[in-house]
C-alpha cells in the first residue's frame, strides 16, 4: 500500500483529532483509576496473606525466596494484564469516537454546503453511525423547507 494511501486512511481515522483524543482520554483515564483502585486492594490483601504466610510458616530462606518470587511474578501479571486492558480500552476508545466524530464531521460539511447556497444537501450517514435520528430529522426539516415546484 503506497504511504500517501496510508496517511490518507489514518487521517479519515482521526475525523477530529481534538474531540477523539479527548474522548479516549477520559476513557482510558476512567480505565485507570479502575485498574489502580482493583490492583491496591487485590496487592493489600494478597501481600497481607503472603506476609502472614510466610512469616508464621517455618520454612527455609530458599522457600521464603520462593514464596517473594511468586508473589512479584503475581503482581508481574496482573499489570501486564492491566495495561493490555488499558490499551483496549484505548483502542476501543478510538472506534467509538470514530462512530460520533464521523457523523459530526458530515453535519458540519452539509450545513457549509447548504449555508453556501446548495439547499439540496442532505446528510446521509453510514449505517453504524450514531445519530441516525439526528440525520433524518434534519432531512425532513429540509425537504419541508425546500419551496414545492
Amino acid at each position: 500500500m503506497p504511504e500517501s494511501q496510508r496517511q490518507r486512511k489514518l487521517k479519515n481515522f482521526f475525523i477530529n483529532p481534538a474531540y477523539q483524543i479527548r474522548y479516549i482520554f477520559w476513557l482510558t483515564s476512567s480505565g485507570l483509576v479502575l485498574v489502580i483502585l482493583n490492583a491496591a486492594i487485590a496487592y493489600s490483601y494478597i501481600k497481607e496473606n503472603y506476609l502472614t504466610l510466610v512469616d508464621l510458616s517455618p520454612m527455609t530462606d530458599a522457600a521464603r525466596a520462593q514464596m517473594y518470587l511468586e508473589l512479584r511474578q503475581l503482581i508481574l501479571a496482573i499489570s501486564s494484564v492491566s495495561i493490555l486492558f488499558l490499551a483496549f480500552i484505548a483502542i476501543l476508545g478510538i472506534f467509538l469516537s470514530h462512530r460520533t466524530a464521523g457523523p459530526l464531521y458530515h453535519f458540519k460539511r452539509v450545513f457549509e454546503d447548504i449555508r453556501s447556497g446548495n439547499s439540496n444537501r442532505r446528510v446521509r450517514l453510514r449505517p453504524n453511525d450514531e445519530f441516525q435520528d439526528v440525520a433524518r430529522s434534519f432531512n425532513e426539516m429540509m425537504d419541508q423547507l425546500k419551496p414545492k415546484s
